[in-house]
């Protein structure tokens, strides 16, 4: 069995109870090793470390690794949030709250891409509120079916010049625009009643007539005067 493991195993039955990490544990077997052979017995190992345990005892040692290794994990996780955050607030064209020993360099890419996400964020919000836009413009054209092209070039300046909060809302709107645009094709409809009457129509019948009417009393007011 060589040296380095018959300390290890003497640590162990002298630091029972004690949790010292792998590194610990290979850093005291290299000072137990000072002045032993591999014919070196358990008294003699046992008298090394007994010696390390009065200069650093093991579980003062232990102790303090626990303290770092808890200490590191909450300096990690709080690295993490702050950088979570940072990219969150980046992400919303929000400036990044960092850390006061954050790199000029770290600085300076954050703000970078806090600019550049703005610029996409907002360029997808008008493409957005284009196609919404559009969208309701052609839905609104579709809802004018049947009226006249004077009429939809009326209501479509009208309705360009109006800003909807919501779906709810625009629907609102075309709801209540049903009633304008059935009554507008109502009105075209009785516009066309009054046009030409075809010949041979009541019309025409009711001209001749008055026409014959007209020289029945022209003969009777004047009937010796023949032409």
């Amino acid at each position: 069995m060589s040296l380095k493991i018959k300390i290890a195993a003497r640590l162990k039955v002298k630091a029972a109870g004690v949790n010292l990490s792998q590194k610990r544990i290979d850093a005291i077997v290299t000072r137990a090793e000072k002045g032993l052979t591999d014919e070196s017995d358990d008294a003699a190992i046992d008298a090394n470390l007994d010696t390390i345990n009065d200069l650093t005892p093991f579980k003062e040692i232990a102790a303090y690794d626990d303290h770092q290794r808890a200490k590191e994990a909450k300096d990690k996780a709080d690295r993490e949030k702050a950088d979570k955050e940072a990219a969150e607030k980046a992400a919303k064209g929000e400036p990044a709250e960092l850390p006061a020993d954050t790199p000029e360099w770290m600085k300076t890419f954050m703000k970078q891409q806090a600019e550049q996400n703005k610029l996409l964020r907002d360029e997808i919000t008008s493409i957005k509120g284009e196609k919404v836009a559009n969208t309701r413009r052609d839905q609104f054209i579709k809802s004018m079916e049947g009226t006249s092209k004077e009429y939809q070039a009326k209501e479509l300046k009208k309705f360009d010049r109006i800003t909807f909060k919501d779906d709810e809302d625009f629907n609102t709107f075309l709801e209540d625009t049903k009633d304008d645009h059935a009554s507008a094709i109502q009105e075209d409809a009785n516009g066309g009643l009054g046009g030409d009457r075809p010949a041979g129509s009541g019309g025409d019948s009711i001209s001749k007539n008055k026409d014959k009417a007209s020289q029945a009393e022209l003969d009777a007011a004047f009937p010796n005067f023949k032409l």
